[in-house]
């Protein structure tokens, strides 16, 4: 896809930042007042490049709800798919272009669709997992593991958190480590189809609201489940005041462990090696970053919505160069929650455009950046 593709595109319109004079492709073509862009963890874009995926609603109605728009000029086209609301940020697409997702809460099962709508009943967890239970969250978001053949999720079950991956040929459920505390956002390596990351998070007892936090924030397991370790016991300690957690992590694409610090920024680590650089120095929430490691993508801070503008930026490495996509992005009209309103950016197409959710409109809508105009 090219930036003229999206010029062209009668469902998208440029909008510039007025600061810095970047240009972005927003999704004005609209089937739901709210449109995003998925969690940053996973892509948007189809394989082929074809389809974008989105996330819709209807606030208040806290229920989101999948939906597609062709990436062709010359093929505009939107579908909205109410058949298939999606619960968390499940949503990722397998290497056929369908979407694997889980619906809303207490439902036990994990669902397949393509583009057409065609729903698949993937998986659903057996009863003698279950065992009556309230199933408080499926998944926190889906990945799949660097040859594609296993779902990797973790969720809530009772009072319970777990980890567990699904052999998406033999369909043969595994559940890797059952845990007393809370542990989420279980992702894949990009390049190592056994190991994955884990990690610890804070939580609210259901009864009494006590909090509970983190020890060390990432940790190291294996589909085999033969592994179990802290990724680096310095680097993810809990802090020991609030302000500069551990967060946010993702998988560089060359296998590079990645993370942020809310007030320090953005850190990667070679997981053989264990070390680790500090990549881009600043407050920063939500990060990514190319396949090469060199360019950077990031926002600050939607979690000081109302009061604050956020902020999404884009940041050259080698040339320590920052410029921003987004100066001030306002609040959504609806707040960010339930439905998870970040602007959330992430590389895609090969590393040449941005995707991300932006509210410079007054609602939500998914955004494209090319990167050429930032290099």
């Amino acid at each position: 896809m090219t930036e003229a593709d999206l010029i062209s595109h009668p469902f998208f319109s440029p909008w510039q930042d007025p600061q810095s004079g970047v240009t972005s492709y927003l999704l004005t073509e609209r089937v739901a007042p709210m449109q995003k862009a998925f969690y940053f963890v996973n892509s948007s874009i189809s394989p082929d490049a074809r389809w974008m995926w989105l996330e819709t609603a209807f606030p208040p109605n806290p229920v989101k709800h999948l939906a597609a728009v062709c990436l062709d000029p010359s093929m505009p086209e939107i579908r909205h798919f109410p058949q298939a609301a999606c619960h968390a940020e499940t949503p990722v697409i397998d290497p056929q272009g369908r979407i694997i997702f889980s619906m809303v809460e207490n439902m036990p099962e994990i669902w397949r669709m393509d583009v057409d709508g065609e729903l698949e009943l993937l998986f659903t967890l057996p009863n003698e997992f279950v065992r009556m239970r309230s199933i408080r969250r499926v998944g926190t978001h889906f990945t799949l593991s660097a040859d594609a053949r296993h779902l990797l999720w973790d969720g809530k079950v009772g009072n319970r958190w777990y980890v567990a991956s699904l052999d998406l040929e033999t369909r043969e459920f595994t559940v890797i480590k059952n845990f007393a505390r809370h542990y989420n956002h279980a992702q894949m390596s990009t390049v190592d189809p056994n190991l994955f990351s884990v990690a610890q998070d804070h939580w609210r007892d259901p009864i009494s609201g006590e909090r509970g936090d983190y020890d060390l924030r990432v940790w190291l397991m294996s589909l085999d489940g033969e592994r179990f370790e802290p990724a680096e016991a310095t680097a993810f300690h809990a802090p020991s005041q609030a302000g500069d957690e551990v967060s946010h992590e993702w998988w560089g694409g060359d296998g590079r462990l990645c993370w942020i610090r809310y007030q320090s920024g953005a850190y990667e680590m070679d997981v053989n090696s264990r070390e680790i650089r500090h990549v881009w120095t600043r407050p920063l929430c939500h990060a990514h970053c190319d396949h090469a490691g060199r360019y950077w993508v990031a926002d600050q801070s939607p979690y000081r919505w109302p009061k604050e503008a956020c902020e999404v930026l884009f940041y050259d490495r080698l040339e320590g160069r920052e410029t921003h996509l987004v100066q001030a992005m306002p609040a959504p009209p609806w707040g960010r929650h339930p439905w998870h309103l970040d602007p959330h950016p992430r590389f895609v197409l090969g590393d040449e455009w941005i995707v991300y959710s932006s509210s410079v409109l007054g609602g939500m809508d998914a955004a494209l950046c090319p990167v050429s105009q930032l290099k």
